[in-house]
């Protein structure tokens, strides 16, 4: 699943304990997974021959979904940009 689709999905998700992790380079069609629970380590991962590196907790993602919808910003944003909004949060802020 790419990362866009996967954070469209964010609504749905019930547990806690899951961690995304994505395929670099982080854009919004990198391949992410969410794994759960989440592992001890922040390091890289492998699944299905793929490498995948932590991108955020689930929860905080979600989160940060919820609070950018309700700013004034995020009110109009596009699924694109609200995936660009939470690569930029987990670059620089995380």
């Amino acid at each position: 699943m790419d990362l866009i689709e996967l954070l469209k999905s964010a609504p749905l998700w019930t547990d806690d304990d899951g961690t995304i992790y994505a395929a670099k380079p982080w854009e919004c069609s990198a391949d992410a997974i969410i794994v759960s629970p989440a592992p001890d380590t922040i390091e890289d991962i492998e699944r299905l021959g793929k490498t995948y590196s932590y991108f955020l907790e689930a929860f905080i993602a979600r989160d940060f979904l919820e609070d950018y919808a309700a700013s004034a910003e995020g009110k109009e944003a596009s699924e694109r940009e609200k995936c660009q909004r939470v690569i930029k949060y987990a670059v620089d802020d995380a």
